[in-house]
């Protein structure tokens, strides 16, 4: 063979190992480009999963379908086979809400190792649990949890004459007007809108169904309701509920009960939330006239 003809096969086999090469890069990419577009099986909630919810409720109430996604989509720790879903869910509890089509991952629960502690437990001698609810905007936008200390603001519209004649709070004269309607005068009573603080330093002894925890306690769980077939209940009232509602339940004396009720039956109750160092302040409330801190008529029309 001559030297022409021995460089020409060389370069031959080269060529073709080059090729080969390039032939199983290409292969391997496109494999694990079907790889991350295979379709993998996971769980995902069929309905809104509250906080607290115990795992097998919730795989006995149906509230966990079967779904398919693209394997480079999957979240961490996306629960991928029933045994595994079972796994991750018996014996747990839903450590925060689950949204409604949001796949089951197995951060989402955490270890129920304790029974719960009856919420009577948690009441000191001489004190009672009363319940109030408010929007996310009056209630703190969900920032509020059991173990915390709130304050309670209420606004109310109080006629004049109910407001005692001495006092020194609106600072404005009690007085009622009268209107003629045929032969008889009706008196109507002028009214004034009053906010302020009506109760400090609250504790909270539980938000929605997430109870207190002492020395390790878990939460109590809300068991959704489900039809004869496992699918969750929804009813035009809560189809209809456009603003959510926060439930508090609060650790408060009998008198603060009654002041309480008082104000979320005629007033808007607002709640603040304070530290664990807070020390309870005095104040005057605000009306009209005082809410811009000078006279009104003045820094309107400038007279």
């Amino acid at each position: 063979m001559g030297r022409r003809a021995l460089v020409l096969l060389v370069a031959l086999v080269l060529a073709g190992v080059a090729a080969f090469a390039v032939f199983q890069f290409l292969n391997g990419i496109r494999t694990d480009v079907e790889r991350d577009r295979q379709k993998v099986t996971v769980y995902r909630a069929g309905a809104l999963i509250p906080e607290g919810s115990q795992g097998s409720q919730v795989l006995q109430s149906g509230l966990v379908v079967q779904s398919e996604e693209n394997r480079e989509d999957l979240p961490e720790g996306a629960v991928a086979s029933e045994e595994q879903l079972n796994a991750v869910l018996s014996g747990r509890l839903a450590v925060g809400p689950i949204n409604s089509n949001e796949i089951i991952v197995d951060t989402q629960w955490a270890q129920l190792t304790v029974d719960l502690q009856p919420m009577s437990e948690l009441i000191p001698s001489g004190k009672q649990a009363i319940t109030i609810s408010t929007d996310a905007v009056r209630g703190v936008n969900g920032f509020i949890r059991p173990g915390d200390m709130i304050n309670l603001i209420v606004t109310l519209d109080i006629e004049f004459n109910q407001i005692p004649t001495n006092s020194p709070i609106f600072g404005i004269p009690t007085e009622t007007t009268t209107a003629e309607t045929g032969a008889a005068a009706e008196e109507v009573s002028e009214t004034i809108t009053y906010t302020r603080f009506v109760l400090q330093g609250l504790p909270v002894l539980a938000v929605a169904t997430d109870v207190r925890q002492e020395e390790g306690d878990t939460a109590p769980v809300v068991n959704p309701q489900v039809d004869a077939d496992g699918n969750p209940i929804t009813t035009e009232v809560a189809q209809e509920e456009e603003i959510p509602q926060t439930i508090f339940t609060l650790e408060v004396t009998p008198e603060q009960a009654e002041r309480i009720a008082f104000a979320s039956e005629n007033g808007s109750v607002w709640l603040t939330l304070v530290p664990a160092d807070f020390v309870e302040v005095a104040t005057q409330g605000v009306t009209i006239e005082t809410l811009f801190a000078g006279d009104l008529v003045d820094d309107i029309f400038g007279n």
